[in-house]
């Protein structure tokens, strides 16, 4: 698999809700990820294209503070899952934060997210806190993980 990122463009925003529509039961709007794209001062939204189709496969949202960040998205798009697309994303996030100066790197995902769970931990971050019946449709608690840079 050969690999880009870049920043997402408005012309992106439509390859990327469609892998948010299929991957989470609660799937931001296409206004909510124009958000974190046009915002390049806290919040980045950047797309992971295979190079040579310039398909986007994968993306993150990611909103940071001073030191500390936030990955408030992360999905790859279904047929690439199990590839190993999530640990180069998030190889990718820990490259930025360098960049950005970030010490610190914090996420939440639903505690039923058995998949997601264990790349988080074999990539290193700690569980450091539950929060009980977070999520709606359907009801789940948010594990929230903690990463230093």
């Amino acid at each position: 698999m050969n690999i880009e990122f870049q920043r997402a463009r408005k012309e992106d925003l439509e390859g990327i809700h469609e892998i948010e529509i299929a991957s989470f039961p609660d799937p931001w709007s296409v206004d909510s990820l124009w958000t974190f794209a046009s915002d390049e001062s806290v919040r980045t939204l950047m797309c992971a294209k295979e190079k040579e189709t310039g398909e986007i496969i994968g993306y993150y949202a990611l909103q940071y503070v001073i030191d500390e960040a936030e990955i408030a998205i992360i999905a790859v798009k279904r047929k690439y899952r199990r590839q190993g697309l999530g640990r180069i994303i998030l190889e990718e996030i820990r490259r930025f934060c360098k960049e950005k100066k970030i010490a610190r790197l914090h996420l939440e995902v639903r505690s039923e997210n058995e998949a997601a769970i264990h790349m988080y931990r074999a990539f290193g971050f700690e569980e450091v806190g539950r929060r009980k019946n977070y999520y709606e449709a359907p009801k789940d608690d948010a594990i929230l993980f903690s990463l230093s840079i």
